[in-house]
């Protein structure tokens, strides 16, 4: 299965198909010939890009296609005028072409022991993992699926006639498409049902009366804006998971700012998320050096950066996955890691997004 030694495997590109003027998909299978590993809607795979200078560079892109599809894995990649990632997947990635990645991974996906209702807020290329859950939640078919994507005009809209057949297949999923600057041949085609910006009113009006787990994706003011609507109509801020493409930050009601920092990828929270089962360091202290601060290890949370937020505390941060190492810190103590990073920590340091403590701990913060 892997034939890049480590986590990563090589793939091949078998198709690649422009999903609008902005969007291309390339579609993906194991160069060695063997079976995908299966994902779960809403995961993303990494990916080593060759930049030229010896050392390869990692970007993280949304698996978009259909879980129960085991014929290949879809990435949707927009165009970005100064992107290194979407330069290099839209001009260096012909059909035959192969690349190394790593994944199915991430922890943005649906929350299958719910019985509420679903709602689905992309903001233009956030579509992408959004869109994989789509296809899952409506062949489930069990619960309401509400997709709202915001773009800004039909020539930039990926996934449109996708979205369209999905929604004749199945009673359960509903699409409404939001343009911010409709073209004439945008009304023409009928294929939006508003016009302007989703905002609380528009939600209110298209959705029904109901208790709903929302999932966001988009960019970071689009996102903003659709936590603040949310949280006034009502739904209950841990319903609510998001996934940033661009800056990570940890989403809060708008009478708190945000902490905001840089990221080359997905940056997943689920607000609900936590550690559950037996952990041999509960009871251990957890000592924050720089601050001065001293807590004992719970086990609630899912890894030390989410425990550091729960103290009040605000390192750094940007894939939440093992990857970017921005969430390096130099530690004194032993951990395990909960989630394999992309390479492992030198001693003395650790990734705090994807590990807990083995014992007692101090972490210059």
């Amino acid at each position: 299965m892997q034939a890049e030694g480590g986590n990563w495997r090589s793939f091949r590109v078998s198709r690649r198909v422009r999903e609008s003027e902005t969007v291309v998909s390339l579609h993906l299978v194991p160069a060695d010939g063997g079976p995908l590993a299966p994902f779960e809607a809403g995961q993303f795979l990494t990916f080593r890009l060759e930049a030229g200078e010896g050392r390869p560079v990692p970007r993280n892109y949304s698996i978009s296609s259909d879980p129960a599809d085991r014929t290949h894995y879809r990435i949707s990649v927009r165009r970005e005028p100064d992107g290194f990632g979407s330069g290099v997947m839209h001009n260096l990635m012909p059909e035959g072409s192969v690349v190394a990645a790593s994944g199915p991974k991430g922890r943005f996906t649906p929350d299958r022991a719910s019985g509420r209702a679903v709602l689905l807020l992309a903001g233009g290329i956030g579509i992408t993992p959004l869109l994989s859950m789509a296809h899952a939640l409506a062949r489930e078919g069990t619960r309401p699926v509400w997709l709202i994507h915001a773009c800004e005009n039909g020539a930039v809209m990926p996934f449109v006639r996708e979205l369209l057949e999905l929604e004749k297949r199945s009673a359960a999923f509903r699409r409404i498409a939001v343009l911010a600057a409709p073209t004439g041949a945008d009304r023409a085609a009928g294929q939006h049902q508003h016009e302007g910006l989703v905002t609380r009113a528009l939600l209110r009006s298209v959705l029904p009366l109901d208790d709903y787990d929302a999932y966001l994706c988009g960019p970071g003011a689009f996102m903003q804006a659709m936590f603040d609507a949310l949280l006034q109509l009502g739904i209950r801020q841990e319903r609510i998971a998001y996934e940033f493409f661009g800056p990570a930050r940890t989403l809060a009601p708008a009478q708190a700012p945000p902490a905001a920092a840089a990221t080359d990828g997905p940056a997943t929270t689920s607000l609900d998320s936590g550690a559950s089962g037996h952990d041999p360091a509960q009871g251990s202290a957890v000592t924050f050096t720089v601050s001065g601060r001293s807590a004992v290890w719970d086990g609630a949370q899912a890894s030390l950066l989410d425990f550091a937020e729960a103290q009040g505390l605000s390192p750094a941060f940007s894939c939440r996955n093992g990857i970017c190492n921005t969430c390096l810190c130099s530690i004194e103590g032993e951990v395990r890691y909960v989630e394999e990073p992309l390479e492992m920590p030198q001693k003395g340091q650790a990734l705090l997004c994807c590990s807990v403590p083995d014992g007692p701990v101090r972490l210059r913060l």
